[in-house]
């Protein structure tokens, strides 16, 4: 009878364990260099050399430091980080964060 409880509580772990994987609009974090930016995407570099390309929203929300942005605010070079949702499949931002320490990459200069 014991060993019966023990697997029911033991599946019952694995079955909420995959429901909580497999749920779509679960925001995560996405840490990286802008590699670039238009209107409708932003690409980041990640810290594992990865790329990731993810579309922007009307409702995605900009923040610099702690006060509100604009997406004017971050510039190729810049470290930021995104909460991504996916629903229907797609990966969409609902916000990118710009740190104060975070600052454009150097342009060379041409003499």
């Amino acid at each position: 009878m014991k060993s019966m409880k023990k697997l029911v509580v033991l599946a019952s772990f694995i079955a909420a364990a995959v429901t909580g994987f497999g749920h779509e609009g679960h925001a995560h974090k996405v840490m990286g260099t802008v590699v670039s930016i238009t209107a409708e995407q932003i690409e980041v570099s990640t810290a594992d050399g990865k790329k990731e390309t993810i579309a922007l929203t009307k409702e995605t929300v900009f923040k610099k430091e702690k006060a509100l942005g604009t997406a004017k605010d971050v510039m190729v070079g810049m470290r930021v980080v995104l909460s991504v949702v996916e629903k229907e499949g797609k990966k969409s931002v609902t916000e990118v964060m710009v740190g104060a320490m975070a600052m454009p990459a150097a342009t060379p200069h041409k003499h």
